[in-house]
């Protein structure tokens, strides 16, 4: 063999032995992307829940779990990570691989409220995450004290005879309740009443019994034992129709002439924005079959939840930043600000 004809050998096998690495290399990652893609899941996936167990968020967002898993083939399980008015949680998300195997049961108060009332946000929930799907809602509601007002006009008409002498009470300052309530006295005129913030719904409630406070701002699922035994009123609820669970109770827009008035406790599951799509997209099919179950939406709202209308996670961030920019200006009405 020539000398030309060796060098030319000897450079095809150099060839030959970088390809060959090459593909050692990256064969095995592209097969182990390929395969992961087209069976996930594969193991179970986690639910993160920014509240604490036992509260209202913390069932609804375990009934979607429970359903979601059924969709996936694979266990959902949640994890409460607690603290911050929810920031815990999120932040555990961000910690998380960006693998679609880890979710936030997040919301209003973490999506909507979270930029705007604190000073230094430690996340953006536009930016920084990617929606899945809107779930559904808690229906709020507003309710007063016996021998206050028989009703929500009579009770914002006691409190412009008295302004800033009646009181109501919230699961704290800064929370989504609290802001209805500033809402709805924003919506009748500016109304004024003292706001009194508690540690969370159950105090609250426990102030309004024993006549210490006038009114509170809450969910319908915690207040209605309350008014079917007739210890409190519920006044009206903020959805644009009756509950069916309380189908007594009027709506704030009846009674108030206020035919877009709405406030709703919702809640949506989000991914870190950098997941990749097509596992978002498995996620949103999941959750899109489960809330399109009608047997799923009548246990939501058998449990005073309302199932959120079908959007994809593009219409879900629209809805975000639509709900940024409604609590915008009530916000800056009552100078709520945390640090």
């Amino acid at each position: 063999m020539s000398a030309d004809r060796r060098s030319i050998a000897a450079d095809d096998m150099d060839t030959l032995r970088r390809a060959l690495l090459l593909g050692a290399i990256v064969g095995p990652a592209a097969f182990g992307r390929a395969r992961a893609q087209g069976t996930f899941p594969e193991r179970p996936l986690r639910l993160i829940v920014p509240y604490p167990p036992g509260g209202g968020t913390d069932a609804f967002g375990r009934r979607v779990a429970a359903r979601l898993g059924q969709e996936l083939g694979q266990r959902v399980v949640v994890e409460n990570k607690t603290g911050a008015a929810g920031v815990v949680g999120m932040l555990e998300l961000l910690r998380a691989r960006p693998d679609g195997y880890s979710m936030v049961f997040g919301g209003a108060s973490t999506h909507a409220l979270y930029p705007l009332i604190f000073a230094k946000p430690q996340y953006d929930p536009v930016e920084d995450f990617v929606p899945v799907a809107l779930v559904g809602a808690n229906t709020v509601c507003f309710m007063a004290r016996n021998g206050v007002a028989t009703d929500l006009p009579g009770l914002l008409a006691e409190a412009r005879r008295l302004p800033g002498q009646l009181r109501f009470g919230s699961p704290g300052a800064g929370t989504f309740v609290h802001l209805a309530g500033e809402y709805l006295l924003h919506a009748a005129g500016r109304v004024e009443m003292l706001h009194v913030p508690y540690r969370g719904n159950g105090p609250a409630m426990v102030d309004l019994l024993a006549g210490n406070i006038d009114a509170v701002a809450d969910t319908i699922v915690s207040g209605l034992p309350h008014h079917q035994e007739g210890r409190v009123r519920m006044l009206a609820v903020a959805s644009l129709r009756r509950s069916p669970l309380a189908p007594d109770v009027p709506t704030v827009a009846e009674v108030l002439g206020l035919p877009n008035f709405e406030t709703s406790l919702w809640s949506l599951l989000a991914v870190r924005r950098d997941t990749p799509a097509a596992l978002v997209a498995a996620l949103h099919a999941a959750a899109r079959k489960a809330l399109e179950a009608t047997d799923f939406q009548a246990e939501l709202r058998a449990a005073g939840i309302e199932p959120a209308p079908v959007m994809s996670p593009e219409e879900v961030g629209a809805y975000v930043r639509a709900e940024q920019a409604k609590w915008r200006p009530i916000v800056e009405a009552t100078g709520v600000r945390m640090e």
